[in-house]
């Protein structure tokens, strides 16, 4: 299930700018984080249902992670953004950026057209 973002207003939107593949994932993250919570306190049955969509949720932030990190930056605004998020998700312990994340981001970082 791709993630999307909703505005204030309550209309859907495709999360394309750095800004919104940031906050996709940011959200992303909390799902995690709410989901295992949960899973922790369980046992059982209930256990089983949360750890299977606890392992879909994480799976769909890997996915958030890495469409921000390859997603092209506009400016150097963008790019000191997306620089300041990956180094606060690495400095928190939020989730694992893995090597293919980080050739993503300099990716971007290195198409920026001066």
């Amino acid at each position: 299930m791709p993630i999307q973002v909703v505005c204030n207003n309550g209309v859907m939107e495709e999360p394309d700018g750095v800004a919104n593949l940031l906050a996709a994932h940011r959200h992303a993250v909390a799902m995690v984080e709410r989901l295992g919570k949960r899973w922790l306190r369980t046992e059982g049955p209930d256990a089983t249902l949360i750890g299977r969509r606890l392992d879909s949720v994480m799976s769909e932030e890997a996915i958030a992670r890495r469409r921000a990190a390859a997603a092209p930056v506009a400016d150097v605004v963008e790019m000191k953004m997306k620089a300041a998020y990956f180094r606060r998700l690495l400095g928190n312990d939020w989730c694992e950026v893995d090597v293919d994340d980080f050739r993503a981001l300099l990716g971007s970082f290195a198409k920026l057209q001066s």
